[in-house]
């Protein structure tokens, strides 16, 4: 028996930010959209965010912190006022603009958004279908993405359309995906997003001749501290150790790794390359008043980090002397003489030598000599991942000969490429992009 057939203009594939975004913006335009998600329920990782829809300030800044090809970042640069604009058209509440990281942003009501965005392509003779997987991209006899054959409890539907968007949200729900792409240790990272992303928007844009990005195998995470009720999503900001980068970071044979001033989210990076993927994270009386107990971004509410990770079953330390700390180390399979070592010689080359860090310094490099001390064991939890299908600037998919699949498009963490091992927002890349994406397919 034949499946059912559905015809639309536009078929998206992933209901989560870059999307719905997608899906919203080009259903406001007069677009028949179909919309297929894999969840019950739509947002993605996005609806688990604190929807802070932020990006660097400038293509500069975007270059020299998110690291990836130029002209994909510049998009989202390029975009992102668009995206803001389209936002207050429909009246979806914005915070006062705020600082973020080496960028500026706003804090969105991003529940609002993502309804609104399911709410638009309702309105105008679209569909959501959530609980339904996407088994194949449909082509023609010229190669041509036609649409999908898609699969739900109530059987299979082919979707026949104009244009097609992957936006399924990335690999990192999948641990041989991300052993294969990041790193062998990266099997067992924590997830720290929805457990639906799991490659499936990759593989269908293979299968259909899709190249996939190789150059960028970098990831968005934080790292976190240890918890037995792992998975539950309001730990995933709680536990989140957003303060690494003014710390230093040892890893099992006492020795730092990496420039930590970089950013918690590249030093989530070079954590997971680490013996065991994991480090101890250490800082000071100062760093802890100033940063360890302050809010990442002026909404959110101070908290005691160190005592947050503790009372959820996090492995850490709070000392008057050093000895302490090493003896912590020790005790948790690192080596904590070593690690004094790196210590003093970091406090040394801090007072009289920074020029001779190694690794550098790039941001800061204050001595860390003033009790008390603190150290946690803390793991790289990843968010997303940064290598997709190779797309270019209008987010079409393209081959590995350079030129575009007939009739399909990504966004969001599908569309490889725009961050290397930087970060600038991941919220924003996945609106831009979606945007982008249903200009492309003709919704100006």
């Amino acid at each position: 028996m034949s499946p059912m057939q559905l015809e639309c203009d536009l078929l998206v594939i992933g209901a989560g930010m870059a999307g719905l975004s997608a899906a919203g913006w080009a259903a406001e335009r007069g677009a028949r959209v179909v919309v297929v998600e894999k969840s019950d329920a739509i947002g993605g990782s996005a609806a688990l965010s604190g929807g802070m829809l932020w990006t660097a300030s400038s293509p500069a800044r975007m270059q020299l912190y998110a690291g990836g090809a130029t002209a994909l970042a510049e998009v989202v640069c390029q975009e992102y006022p668009r995206a803001i604009a389209w936002l207050r058209g429909r009246g979806i509440h914005l915070s006062p603009a705020m600082r973020v990281l080496h960028g500026y942003g706003y804090q969105i009501d991003i529940l609002e958004h993502l309804n609104g965005c399911a709410r638009l392509v309702e309105q105008h003779g679209g569909h959501v279908v959530r609980g339904t997987t996407t088994e194949r991209l449909l082509r023609d006899e010229a190669g041509r993405v036609v649409g999908a054959r898609t699969s739900h409890a109530d059987g299979q539907v082919d979707v026949i359309a104009a244009k097609t968007i992957i936006a399924t949200g990335g690999f990192q729900a999948d641990p041989e995906w991300r052993a294969r792409q990041i790193h062998p240790n990266a099997r067992d990272m924590l997830l720290r997003s929805n457990p639906c992303s799991d490659g499936a928007g990759l593989r269908l844009g293979r299968e259909a001749g899709a190249a996939l990005e190789e150059d960028h195998p970098g990831f968005y995470g934080h790292l976190v501290s240890a918890s037995p009720a792992w998975g539950d999503p309001k730990l995933y900001t709680l536990l989140s150790q957003y303060h690494s980068d003014h710390a230093l970071l040892f890893n099992e044979a006492g020795r730092r790794y990496c420039d930590e001033t970089a950013g918690d989210h590249t030093n989530t990076l070079q954590t997971v390359r680490q013996s065991h993927g994991r480090a101890i994270c250490f800082w000071d009386e100062r760093v802890h008043a100033e940063q360890a107990t302050q809010p990442i971004v002026p909404i959110a509410p101070p908290m005691d980090r160190l005592a947050v990770a503790l009372e959820h079953g996090g492995a850490g330390i709070a000392a008057a002397g050093l000895d302490a700390v090493a003896a912590f180390a020790d005790a948790q399979g690192f080596d904590g003489a070593q690690l004094l070592r790196t210590l003093a010689d970091y406090n040394e080359r801090a007072r009289h030598g920074w020029e001779t860090l190694d690794p550098p310094r790039a941001e800061s490099c204050l001595p860390l000599d003033r009790a008390p001390y603190y150290a946690l064991v803390v793991l790289p939890a990843i968010t997303f991942t940064f290598g997709g299908l190779v797309i270019d600037p209008s987010a079409r998919v393209l081959r590995p000969d350079g030129a575009a699949v007939p009739g399909l498009l990504a966004a969001g963490a599908d569309a490889g490429g725009a961050f290397g091992l930087g970060y600038a927002g991941g919220l924003a890349l996945a609106m831009t992009y979606g945007i982008t994406a249903a200009r492309t397919a003709g919704w100006n």
